[in-house]
């Protein structure tokens, strides 16, 4: 897998007594569930089990109305949450191709049971589609209520609740990456001017909305597996000191490395509020420019000097929640390097 490296934006404020200034950039997120960096192939697995204690998706309500819909949709779901979950994979989990594989269905007549497939099973679907690893949709229901309002302009809300159990089976090492039950909701809201309209053709059918919702289901598994850019906002010190104060003009052209060396300096000064802003704007750098190991140790001198006040002055509130902010950044990049394979 190929290493993106940081992409980075500016954006400079100053607030109302200029003491610090904004720089804003992008940074990578971690995947939440870690693929081993060396998995070059995906198959995903709809187990199609059905439990006969499940009778909820075959009725639904429009206001107090009950009614009973009794068409299978099983396939249609299994099918797009697959499409949902393929067509959402980021650059990062490129595969040439995610092969579909549907066991033959189950119908369990006792409680509701996830016992995961043999291994035996597992190895042997990965040998005849060649996947290093499956992605096994256990379980996905789907029901839904439709609410209509009679006014002017009359309004109906769909109601789309869902619950959808996920396995990841690594057969080379026997375990497994994720196990979990995802339950949510999505709604949508339509409207019109006849009431007849609204019920007998602006409300989704609820096969299109099955379709919708199942896509949806595939698809936020997928944002689980793989790193996503995100805005992050730092703030540095810009007061108290002429070089302080003229780093942010380099800053604004592009250039971090004149302004660490006049940090650099300053940090050596005898005054311990002073070297702390300093040593601050340091770990700032070091982490925008992903040096974690330098981040945390100017972080941590930071902390030393102005421990040494005889006060602490309020920003060092700004020091400490920065202090966990780091931590967590550093244990993102931890995250990264085993799935880059570094």
């Amino acid at each position: 897998m190929k290493r993106i490296f940081l992409i980075v934006t500016s954006l400079f404020l100053l607030s109302s007594c200029q003491t610090l200034s904004l720089y804003s950039f992008q940074g990578l997120n971690a995947p939440k569930i870690l693929i081993p960096a060396d998995v070059k192939t995906i198959g995903f697995v709809d187990r199609n089990t059905c439990f006969k204690i499940d009778t909820v998706s075959q009725y639904y309500l429009i206001n107090s109305n009950l009614l009973t819909d009794t068409t299978d949709y099983s396939a249609d779901i299994s099918t797009n949450c697959y499409l949902g979950f393929t067509e959402n994979l980021s650059e990062y989990l490129a595969m040439d191709s995610i092969p579909f594989i549907q066991l033959d269905k189950k119908e369990i007549s006792g409680d509701r049971d996830y016992t995961p497939m043999k291994w035996e099973l597992v190895d042997s679907i990965c040998e005849s589609n060649g996947s290093d690893i499956l992605i096994c949709l256990e379980d996905v229901q789907l029901y839904n209520k439709y609410t209509v309002f009679e006014d002017v302009l009359n309004y109906g809300i769909t109601d789309a609740n869902y619950f959808a159990v996920w396995r990841i089976y690594d057969p080379l090492n026997q375990t497994y990456l994720d196990e979990q039950i995802v339950i949510d909701s999505l709604f949508s809201e339509v409207t019109s001017s006849s009431y007849n309209r609204l019920i007998e053709e602006k409300l989704p059918k609820r096969k299109d909305l099955f379709k919708d919702v199942s896509y949806e289901i595939g698809n936020q598994y997928a944002d689980m597996l793989a790193p996503k850019w995100i805005d992050i906002t730092r703030k540095y010190f810009a007061s108290g000191d002429d070089r302080l104060a003229i780093s942010k003009y380099y800053i604004d052209q592009g250039d971090w490395e004149t302004p660490i060396s006049l940090w650099t300096e300053i940090s050596n000064e005898k005054d311990d509020k002073l070297a702390g802003r300093a040593s601050y704007n340091l770990a700032v750098a070091y982490e925008i420019k992903e040096d974690y190991v330098q981040a945390n140790r100017w972080i941590r001198k930071s902390i030393f000097h102005y421990k040494t006040l005889k006060s602490l002055p309020s920003e060092f509130k700004l020091v400490k929640a920065y202090t966990l902010e780091l931590l967590e950044r550093t244990k993102n990049k931890e995250k990264l390097d085993l799935f880059f394979g570094e």
